[in-house]
């Protein structure tokens, strides 16, 4: 039978009362208290010069714990994660407190931070299955997905801070913590440099490279370049990634669009890489690529002694054929330019029928004296 009177080895404080949530110590609250702890042993050191110092703590069980004393004078150790008070061996045993600390279920919840229940069902033809784990909401994993979002939908930064979208955030998930336009952006260029360093780490393992590159004028009237690279991996599955799309200010000569090309494959580390590159039927390219071609030449040896390094694109050759088979009927379909197909210009095939339809008309009519 236990005596009453006997103080056991560990006080547990009392536990809150059904329906209340005990607050939990933050790492701030627990480092301002360990300090504390500390100025006051120094103060202590101090007032009484005289007196016998006391053995330094210099376990790291002791890092979980300090000294306090009770009403009765006692001098025991408090857990500062769970309040948990320890008895103090005299001759400076600490097991107890390593042991303390491997079961308080408070310190391991602040070193692992807030965790949250979910349900992951999984459905099939015949049953139904319910695991229940924990997961860790995760905030930076959070803002990551959102960086992706906006790149890939184009959308602008504000979009974040629109009201309706933090308030589905809010419901999906009580712990999300909106972000501003200008967290935005700079998630934005963090997730640019994330995905260039995969793609460079791919490039670094391939011999030979093939670019494709071409000038696009938007709306206001701004030309831009696209410099897309075509590769081989080490599954043999052809890739495909665009390296570069950057303003390219007038003039837009061929020493100029050199310059910009080459530019962008020393910034990729792929100058010594080119297999061929492949480029429309404009002038300017011509003057390009051959002014690339002396470039590249002159450090290193291109294959087939760069035979092969201009290739010219056969869907410009072909947009050029289809045009000048055009200007050839260009009367016949001014001449019935009323028509709803002709006036939509939409392209589909239905255009191209009616298209067809009176260019053979004028054809044969062209015909018709000779025979």
């Amino acid at each position: 039978m236990t005596n009453p009177n006997t103080i056991s080895a560990q006080e547990s404080s009392p536990l809150p009362a059904l329906g209340e949530r005990e607050p939990q110590q933050t790492t701030a609250d627990i480092n301002a208290s360990s300090r504390s702890h500390v100025e006051t042993n120094e103060q202590d050191d101090e007032v009484n010069p005289f007196s016998a110092k006391k053995r330094q703590k210099t376990s790291k069980a002791w890092d979980g714990f300090k000294e306090i004393t009770l009403p009765n004078g006692t001098v025991k150790a408090e857990c500062i994660h769970c309040k948990t008070k320890l008895t103090i061996n005299k001759s400076g045993v600490t097991s107890h407190f390593l042991r303390h600390n491997k079961k308080c279920t408070r310190k391991e919840l602040a070193s692992k931070g807030q965790q949250n229940i979910s349900i992951n069902t999984t459905l099939t033809e015949t049953e139904t299955v319910s695991a229940v784990q924990s997961f860790k909401y995760d905030q930076a994993k959070m803002r990551e997905v959102i960086s992706h979002m906006i790149i890939v939908h184009e959308l602008p930064f504000f979009f974040v801070e629109y009201k309706l979208f933090n308030f589905v955030m809010k419901t999906a998930t009580p712990h999300y913590q909106s972000i501003s336009r200008a967290t935005a952006k700079k998630d934005c260029m963090t997730s640019y440099e994330m995905e260039k360093k995969k793609v460079m780490k791919a490039l670094n393992g391939v011999n030979r490279v093939s670019v494709t590159t071409d000038l696009w004028k938007s709306d206001q009237k701004i030309s831009y370049m696209v410099v897309t690279c075509h590769f081989v991996d080490s599954n043999y599955h052809l890739q495909k990634r665009v390296l570069n799309f950057c303003d390219v200010p007038p003039p837009h000569s061929g020493v100029c669009i050199s310059d910009a090309l080459h530019k962008c494959l020393v910034e990729w580390g792929i100058e010594n890489k080119i297999w061929t590159i492949t480029v429309d039927n404009a002038a300017y390219n011509d003057v390009a690529i051959r002014t690339l071609k002396g470039s590249l030449s002159y450090k290193n040896t291109l294959p087939i002694g760069g035979k092969i390094f201009h290739v010219r694109c056969c869907a410009h050759i072909l947009n050029l054929l289809v045009q000048d088979g055009i200007s050839e009927i260009e009367d016949v379909i001014t001449k019935h330019g009323g028509h709803p197909a002709i006036k939509l210009g939409d392209g589909g095939d239905h255009t191209l029928l009616v298209i067809f339809f009176f260019a053979d008309q004028a054809i044969t009519k062209r015909l018709r004296p000779l025979g």
